[in-house]
């Protein structure tokens, strides 16, 4: 079975070029980069970005918190618990969070979230 390899246009021109440079045939390779022809996907904005991936962490923060943590309150985590957690954890660093539980008589181990529960 022969290898498989990924490569991006720029780094097939690259291949192209150092192949020519040392003699060998590139036709394949050309034949090649004509079908590839020019990277035309478009790219989102990467504030964009980070918006779709912070609405999808945030659901997953949810679901995690319930999981190791929802024990701790008598309704598991609500709304107002989970919107008090992450106000805890953006106002706090890990290792404030983490004396505030000693102080509490809890664990101080986990990571943010959880210590902010």
């Amino acid at each position: 079975m022969p290898g498989k390899i990924n490569l991006n246009s720029k780094e097939l021109d690259e291949l192209i070029a150092s192949t020519e440079a040392g003699g060998g045939d590139t036709s394949e390779l050309k034949k090649l980069r004509m079908e590839v022809g020019e990277e035309t996907r478009p790219r989102q904005p990467a504030r964009r970005q980070v918006m779709q991936l912070g609405a999808r962490e945030e659901e997953a923060a949810e679901e995690r918190l319930n999981r190791e943590a929802g024990d701790l309150f008598p309704d598991g985590i609500t709304a107002d618990v989970f919107h008090g957690c992450m106000e805890l954890d953006r106002d706090n660093s890990q290792e404030d969070l983490r004396k505030m539980c000693l102080e509490a008589g809890l664990s101080p181990a986990g990571h943010k979230k959880l210590l902010a529960a």
